[in-house]
């Protein structure tokens, strides 16, 4: 998991509780996580894309929203992982 990997970051969710958005990348995959209010309430929007290239100038390869709670962050944590596989697939 990349979780596991003492170069992979992404903020607590009191950061996104706060409103804060974040930027981040790990091996090739870039990410964006992003507190929004949705129909269901609080959410965490996520976007990945591939690249050495910042997110206008990329093309998004998958969106995924989760509930801004505990239970939602793990759900973003196990997501960016899963994004992950699919690139490492794609690159071989």
């Amino acid at each position: 998991m990349i979780t596991e990997d003492e170069r992979f970051y992404l903020p607590n969710l009191y950061t996104f509780q706060n409103g804060n958005s974040f930027y981040g990348s790990y091996r090739g995959l870039r990410f964006f996580v992003n507190p929004e209010e949705g129909d269901e309430g609080k959410v965490l929007a996520c976007q990945v894309w591939y690249g050495e290239y910042c997110l206008a100038e990329s093309q998004v390869v998958d969106t995924a929203r989760f509930p801004m709670d505990e239970a939602g962050y793990g759900q973003v944590l196990a997501w960016l992982d899963e994004q992950y596989q699919v690139f490492l697939a794609a690159a071989q």
